[in-house]
C-alpha cells in the first residue's frame, strides 16, 4: 500500500509465556494482544472527525450511526465487542466516543477510563482523550455523579434515543449540518 503510514507494534500485555520467534517469523497475535499505533495522515488530521461507537444492541448502534452519518460529516466506526473497541480508540484519533454503559462483559465507564490511561501513557506528547457520550438501556444503572460532572463526558443518553437529543449531544464537538439545506 503506497503512502500508508508505518504501523509501529506495541504489545500491551502477555497472555501466555511464548519462545522468541526467529527472525523469519512474525509475532503471533494469538499469543499477546498487540495494537497498531498510527500516526493520523494528513487527510485524517485535516479531514472529517472520527467517532467511534461501542454498543453491543445492532439497531442503537445502527441509529446513532445512520444518524451521525446523516447530519454531520463524520466517520462513523462500530463493534460490539469492548476489546476491538479499545483497540480501535489506539489505531486512529477519534474525535468522539459513544460507549454503552455495558459494552459485552465490561463497563462503558471502565473502557472510557482504560482508554484515557492508554492516551495518557502514550510516548511522545501527551494526548487527551476525546470527548464521550454514555448510551444507558432502560435498566443500567446511573451514571456516577463524579463521572456525570467530569468535562470529558459531553452527554448520557437514556434509551430510547431521540435523533434531537442525539444531535444536540454532538452539536458542541461536531458541526451539525441543517438537515433542510439543499448543498
Amino acid at each position: 500500500m503506497a503512502g500508508s503510514p508505518e504501523r509501529k507494534w506495541t504489545t500491551l500485555r502477555k497472555i501466555a509465556p511464548t519462545p522468541e520467534p526467529s527472525p523469519a517469523e512474525e509475532p503471533s497475535i494469538s499469543s499477546e494482544i498487540a495494537v497498531a499505533h498510527v500516526e493520523p495522515t494528513e487527510e485524517e488530521s485535516e479531514g472529517p472527525a472520527s467517532i467511534l461507537i461501542a454498543h453491543s444492541v445492532a439497531s442503537t448502534t445502527r441509529l446513532i450511526r445512520e444518524t451521525l452519518e446523516s447530519f454531520t460529516e463524520a466517520r462513523v466506526y462500530t463493534t460490539a465487542d469492548p476489546l476491538r473497541a479499545f483497540e480501535l480508540a489506539l489505531q486512529r484519533r477519534y474525535t468522539l466516543f459513544f460507549l454503552a454503559m455495558q459494552v459485552g462483559e465490561l463497563s462503558g465507564p471502565m473502557l472510557y477510563e482504560l482508554i484515557s490511561k492508554a492516551y495518557a501513557s502514550e510516548r511522545g506528547p501527551r494526548l487527551l482523550p476525546p470527548g464521550v457520550v454514555f448510551v444507558r438501556e432502560k435498566d443500567d444503572p446511573k451514571l456516577p455523579d463524579a463521572l456525570t460532572r467530569d468535562v470529558r463526558v459531553k452527554d448520557v443518553l437514556s434509551k430510547p434515543i431521540r435523533i434531537e437529543r442525539l444531535l444536540e449531544s454532538v452539536r458542541g464537538v461536531l458541526e451539525v449540518k441543517d438537515p433542510t439545506a439543499r448543498g
